[in-house]
């Protein structure tokens, strides 16, 4: 401190004295709150717990409890913020070089952020090649929501394609409006409780109706739409219900049609009649059935969608088909009022219950989420969820006032830009997995009787409820209070799972225990799972990636004893399935685990036709988090056995690693051991050979050494190897499709690539390529993601390399280390504690035309005032918050080169490096 000046040292003395009455305050405010949240979720088991026991004496006594305990956490919330405001104040006239000190010690404000939410990014095929679109809706829906209260337009029309989620941006025509949707898949599926206002009883939602995106609107928890024909359509929606509010151009023209036969999958047939049906009441003002979701992707059944819906206006008519699956209601409006409110209720297991999801249920003391008739009170609820969600991840420049005072209008709005990318991004990531219990604890069965039903037909499941599955915690009894849906775990295990773990710990922690209570029901893990089923679009045993991501990142309230039970079960036995999906294989009669077990690989000869390159760089991969999962828990000496198996079958990629002449590569090979061409799904060689980075130290010595390992990333990446800083790769040549040998940013076996300089001693590299792919891949358009977001899969890339911290190995607590793209980032963990990432220039605005300046490589890397000498940066050194900040550099640095960070199937990742350097690594 000996270049302050004595009034700059007065001012700091003065400061500490002040704010360290006023931090202690928010502490005992912020625990007080923590405590009253705890308090909920443990009442909130308890009410599941005495309505499963059928205890409503308890379950009432409970509720009461429950019902006061918002005022308290209202209360508490208010005096947070009362201390937070009186902190800014005292803040403010404090600046200079200790500013980002107090940064650090500034409590969590929020900010509002909602406005850089984009939902139109993403519904259109990718800007830059890859040859898919980001398949999004720009529903209305809250974080982590059961509805999705969206459009549905056609799409390719294929089960498959552009327009997956329901809605693309290229249709000039809304079809219908639907509950549920699934964010970002491949495979088309839900879009289930099909409706549309029209001005006829006879209008077709085959055909929908016409409309313009200048007369098109949408914002996180809302949608508007307004037709050619002068109707407006607005969505809203709470977790488990959804509200419409329909303005009529005409009175006398108030037409409503929906029909429970139509869905996203059958947007013009529909399913068998027999599997759909409704029935209207017109003097309540009602309608009421069940839909059905098809079965998706390679899935078997379809399932069941049930719904209960009221109006605000009284019915002129209203008539059901023959068939009792289409209802055509006409409402009575005048002149004066010809607007329409109706609010939806949905469930997987009956009417009654979407009903009390709507409406409670005063015999079993449940409130219902939307019992008044205020769609604008709605609709702020939903902003305001969001906007505390969002601000999980605080972006200095996001602040008020903050972009105004950058030095040109074309660096705000380019911050603007960059900020609206970003948030857009987290704001998907939070999109799923989705609720799927009712508010009752209710959910319908994984469990299927009959596995030789025949392919979508609507089987009858059980009904399940949370209250069913308890568990200890540290000896403690415990249970979870949410079933979760909607996993794509083949694309979330490299991203998604990770960072919702870390951010929304509690919430991740459900999202296992459910994960745990399917495979209870179906018999194992499930692969990819929508609403009750299994389905395995994909090669490999996803589950344990994300089961074992998801503890080693935060997730640690669900029961990891029977976790344990069916990870084991999963990599040892090859009869492992969910219902009549095998754990390993296709369908019950294509196993592949036997042949893994026997060869090491999966052979181009095997009984499941599994793209036998790709299938074993996932199994390897698996394998790596089955051992790491178990290899944590208190069992770990009972199974070392099996853990040392499991590290060992992770380099199995190296049976399948041809290092003959002119090879060097992964190729395939038949069970006589021959060698044939590589066989990779959704991908090439170039594109999987960076996919197991738990082995990169080991594949680049098969490679030929580092050299040659930057050679390859830098042909990966289409770079000049005689000036790679020179030209930058165009976005078609970073997201070059399923057959390019180029970069594939668009699917995610290539997400952690990127970072594989750090392990090859080039991190520049890593640091330049980063952001271009950002750049050049990302944009505000409607083709601005660079493939599908696959629940959020995607969008979590960008949130990571955003940050600069990614996990590159699934089932590993570290994160390699990049640059981070904001000056200044607070990101709140999931445990309150805060997480500053600092830089000392912004390298993202860097790169924003007229500016000159570009500076994207670090320079130096501080973790708590302390030099960190290390590319990789184990979660235990910021598990509880810290700082982390960062000197940049406009040109190439050497920072990290001589530093290789950790590696091996059981590797030890704790230290940022693999050997230790000379003298003291890091001060703290």
């Amino acid at each position: 401190m000996s270049s302050l000046s004595a009034d700059d040292k007065a001012k700091i003395a003065d400061f500490a004295k002040q704010a360290a009455s006023i931090n202690d305050d928010f502490k005992t405010s912020l625990a007080e709150f923590d405590k009253g949240t705890s308090d909920a979720r443990l009442l909130t088991e308890k009410v599941s717990a005495a309505l499963g026991s059928g205890d409503k004496e308890t379950a009432a006594k409970l509720s009461a409890e429950l019902e006061a305990l918002p005022k308290t956490l209202e209360t508490l919330a208010k005096k947070i913020a009362d201390t937070t405001a009186t902190l800014d104040k005292r803040l403010a006239p404090y600046s200079g070089p200790w500013e980002e000190s107090l940064e650090f010690l500034r409590p969590r404000s929020d900010a509002p952020l909602t406005k850089y939410v984009n939902l139109f990014i993403g519904t259109s095929k990718t800007d830059t090649g890859g040859g898919h679109s980001g398949n999004v809706n720009p529903g209305a829906q809250t974080p982590f929501g059961m509805v999705s209260f969206g459009p549905d337009t056609r799409g390719s029309g294929d089960g498959w394609g552009y327009g997956s989620g329901g809605y693309y941006y290229g249709d000039s025509s809304i079809q219908f409006f639907s509950l549920t949707h699934l964010n970002g898949p491949g495979c088309r599926g839900q879009g289930t409780v099909a409706m549309l206002p029209a001005e006829s009883a006879t209008q077709s939602l085959s055909s929908g109706l016409s409309y313009s995106h200048n007369n098109e609107s949408a914002e996180p928890g809302y949608y508007k739409v307004k037709f050619d024909n002068n109707i407006t359509v607005e969505t809203a929606a709470t977790t488990r219900t959804g509200m419409m509010r329909v303005t009529y151009a005409n009175a006398t023209k108030a037409y409503f049609i929906l029909n429970s036969l139509l869905n996203n999958s059958n947007k013009s047939s529909g399913v068998p009649k027999d599997q759909a049906g409704l029935k209207v009441d017109v003097d309540a003002r009602t309608i009421s059935g069940n839909a059905v979701a098809s079965k998706f992707c390679d899935g078997t059944w379809n399932q069941p969608v049930y719904f209960y819906a009221t109006f605000d206006k009284p019915l002129t008519s209203g008539t059901a088909d023959a068939g009792s699956d289409v209802a055509t209601l006409q409402f009575a409006l005048s002149d004066t009022d010809k607007t329409v409110q109706i609010k939806i209720g949905v469930s997987s297991v009956s009417i009654e219950n979407a009903k009390a999801n709507l409406l409670g249920d005063a015999a079993k003391n449940l409130k219902g989420e939307n019992t008044a008739w205020s769609f604008d009170d709605m609709r702020k609820q939903a902003l305001d969820m969001w906007n505390k969600r969002l601000n999980t991840i605080q972006i200095d420049l996001a602040k008020p006032g903050e972009a105004d005072r950058l030095a040109s209008a074309d660096l705000k709005q380019a911050a603007i830009n960059n900020l609206t990318k970003f948030y857009t991004t987290l704001y998907r990531v939070f999109s799923g997995p989705t609720v799927y219990s009712d508010l009752n604890g209710d959910y319908r069965s994984m469990k299927q009787a009959d596995l030789k039903a025949a392919s979508g037909s609507l089987p009858a499941r059980e009904v399940e409820n949370v209250s069913k599955y308890r568990f200890k915690i540290d000896g403690k009894d415990a249970g979870y209070t949410t079933h979760y849906s909607g996993f794509s775990m083949w694309d979330t295990y490299r991203s998604a799972a990770q960072l919702v773990a870390l951010i929304a710990p509690d919430e991740a922690s459900d999202m296992m225990q459910s994960l745990v209570a399917d495979a209870q029901q179906c018999g194992a893990f499930p692969h990819w799972v929508d609403g009750s089923e299994d389905t395995i679009p994909m090669q490999g045993d996803h589950g344990l990636n994300v089961v074992a991501g998801s503890y080693v990142f935060g997730a640690k309230k669900f029961d990891t004893e029977t976790a344990r039970k069916y990870v084991i079960q999963s990599t040892f036995d090859p009869k492992s399935a969910c219902n009549d999906k095998l754990s390993v294989g296709r369908n019950a009669d294509k196993p592949a685990l036997p042949d893994w077990l026997q060869y090491g690989y999966i052979p181009t000869d095997a009984v499941a036709d599994w793209k036998e390159s790709s299938a074993t760089v996932e199994m390897v991969t698996s394998d790596r988090s089955a051992a790491s999962f178990l290899s944590r828990l208190p069992t770990a000496s009972t199974d070392k056995d099996q853990i040392s198996q499991l590290y060992a079958r992770s380099k199995n990629w190296s049976n399948i690693f041809d290092t003959t002449a002119g090879q060097l590569k992964l190729r395939a090979k038949n069970k006589a051991g021959v060698w044939e061409d590589g066989v990779f799904h959704e991908g090439t060689e170039p594109h999987y050979i960076w996919a197991f980075a738990h082995d990169w130290a080991s594949l680049m010595d098969k490679l030929g050494g580092k050299q040659a390992a930057l050679t390859r990333l830098h042909s990966l990446f289409a770079l000049d190897k005689a000036n790679p800083f020179g030209k930058e790769p165009e976005g078609g040549q970073l997201n070059a499709s399923e057959s390019g040998t180029t970069y594939y940013i668009g699917n995610e076996p290539s997400f952690q690539t990127p970072w594989a300089y750090n392990w090859a001693g080039a991190p520049k590299y890593a640091q330049y390529i980063i952001p271009t792919i950002m750049r050049k891949n990302f944009s505000l358009a409607a083709g601005g993601l660079p493939g599908n977001d696959d629940m959020g899969a995607t969008s979590a890339w960008y949130v990571l390399a955003t940050l600069g911290l990614y996990p590159v190995i699934p089932s590993e607590p570290g994160l390699a280390v990049s640059t981070p793209q904001f000056k200044g980032i607070s990101m709140w963990l999931g445990n309150g504690k805060k997480l500053r990432i600092s830089t000392d220039r912004p390298a993202m605005l860097g790169h924003a035309a007229p500016v000159a300046e570009d500076a994207r490589y670090i320079k130096e890397m501080k973790l708590n005032g302390a030099t960190y000498q290390g590319t990789w940066l184990p979660l235990d050194k910021i598990k509880d918050g810290g700082k982390l900040n960062f000197d940049l550099s406009t040109t190439p640095t050497e920072w990290g080169a001589e530093w290789t960070p950790p590696s091996g199937p059981a590797g030890d990742y704790s230290k940022p490096t693999a050997n230790p350097l000379p003298g003291v690594q890091l001060i703290q």
